[in-house]
């Protein structure tokens, strides 16, 4: 793992340009709907930016500032979307976001982070497996509830699925989804059961590293014992975490694929067939684990030299190569849908606003941010937003909460299932 002074030439090569707070020029519709930091866009302050906190990344390595009470909250009021990293990359190739989680990790190091919130998840998290300190035994009970759902947790298979935390004990129906369209699909799976833990996503994003690693080691473990080649996600936070985590702290020879992946496969392979219309115009949100985080991470060790040039070629990601096309290409193959676009998607999709920790140490921040998002939603005109990540779901559903009669959310899986 890197430690802050690793990115001094990202903090050093900083010219103040300010793209990390908008969507680039070419692909803008106009002043509205044009910033892309969540963070700046509701304080304006720059020091509520990836330049800002750069800026406070070098300051506090070379000594220049020193903590006080505010740091902290606004270290931890980024949700570490990565919009500003991959819009910096359109103009230099910079690692802004890893240089904003070293800031966090250098802070719990440091004694002064995580947030409360976020120290209690760890805690949790050392007891029972998962962030909510629900009893470990419950997290494959979705399992055994519906009849006639035959996942398996006890059988080698060379394809897994992992549910994540949220799944497991918040949205067990994307759990029971997932599986019935593995069934459907024709793909033998196993479950892991008790086997599985915390992907480790929420501890890596706020800082703590060493827990996080542990969670990594004890899936790694659980997955080898079993065989298994192929890891099939439905939560953006563990597919973005198993791609762009684990290769930092281990060994991680799995290939790694998304259910909407997994669907638009069989499909194209006539392996499964949509036989029932649903009638509705929907806009899909990119994650962004799913999206512009999610590109696999390949480690790099080597020499920055002159204007940048890194000695050996560094593979970078730059956010551009997310799962995009396949929800979208399943979605718009289903009879009586409508996919309209959001002004800010792919790669520079707007955040739902409860990444990185936010949501549970500033829900009223959050909620600005999804109120933003959702806003921008209805502006295409759909009844519907559909996106895959439970956390994200969360959000949008307590802001729609606020917007009676706004439009409602929809799980992928469940637009699948009700298809199929």
């Amino acid at each position: 793992m890197n430690q802050l002074a690793d990115f001094r030439h990202t903090m050093q090569s900083c010219n103040h340009c300010g793209q990390c707070k908008w969507v680039l020029g070419p692909k803008t519709r106009g002043y509205d709907f044009a910033e892309i930091c969540p963070i700046h866009m509701q304080f304006h302050f720059d020091a509520y930016s990836g330049q800002g906190l750069l800026h406070i990344a070098q300051e506090l390595l070379d000594g220049e500032l020193q903590y006080d009470p505010g740091l902290r909250d606004l270290v931890y009021s980024c949700t570490a979307c990565g919009a500003c990293d991959t819009n910096c990359k359109s103009i230099r190739d910079m690692e802004v976001l890893d240089t904003i989680l070293a800031l966090r990790a250098k802070l719990v190091e440091d004694g002064q982070g995580p947030m409360p919130q976020y120290a209690r998840m760890a805690e949790a998290m050392a007891r029972t497996h998962n962030i909510y300190g629900r009893p470990h035994a419950e997290r494959a009970a979705w399992a055994g509830e519906p009849a006639g759902l035959s996942a398996t947790t006890s059988q080698p298979a060379p394809v897994a699925y992992f549910a994540g935390c949220a799944t497991s004990y918040q949205r067990p129906d994307i759990a029971r989804n997932t599986v019935r369209i593995l069934e459907a699909a024709g793909i033998a799976h196993t479950v892991l059961g008790a086997d599985e833990h915390c992907c480790g996503g929420p501890l890596w994003r706020t800082g703590q590293i060493d827990a996080a690693a542990r969670q990594v080691q004890e899936n790694l473990d659980a997955l080898q014992r079993r065989g298994v080649q192929t890891i099939v996600t439905s939560c953006a936070e563990c597919f973005g975490t198993l791609r762009g985590f684990y290769p930092r702290v281990a060994d991680f020879p799995f290939e790694v694929k998304h259910i909407s992946e997994i669907v638009q496969e069989a499909l194209d392979a006539g392996r499964l067939r949509f036989s029932k219309p649903l009638q509705t115009t929907l806009t899909w949100h990119d994650p962004c684990l799913l999206g512009r985080l999610s590109e696999p991470y390949v480690p790099w060790q080597g020499e920055i030299k002159a204007f940048g040039r890194h000695v050996p070629a560094k593979a970078w990601r730059r956010g551009q190569q997310g799962v995009y096309d396949a929800p979208r290409r399943v979605l718009g193959a289903i009879a009586g849908i409508e996919v309209v676009e959001m002004v800010r998607n792919e790669e520079n999709a707007l955040c739902c606003g409860g990444g990185g920790g936010v949501r549970e140490a500033f829900p009223e921040q959050a909620q600005v941010t999804a109120a933003e998002r959702i806003r921008e939603a209805t502006a295409t005109g759909a009844d519907t937003l559909v996106s895959s990540c439970p956390f994200c779901q969360d959000t949008f559903e307590d802001g729609l909460a606020r917007q009676p009669g706004a439009m409602r959310y929809r799980d992928f899986t469940q637009l699948v299932v009700d298809a199929l």
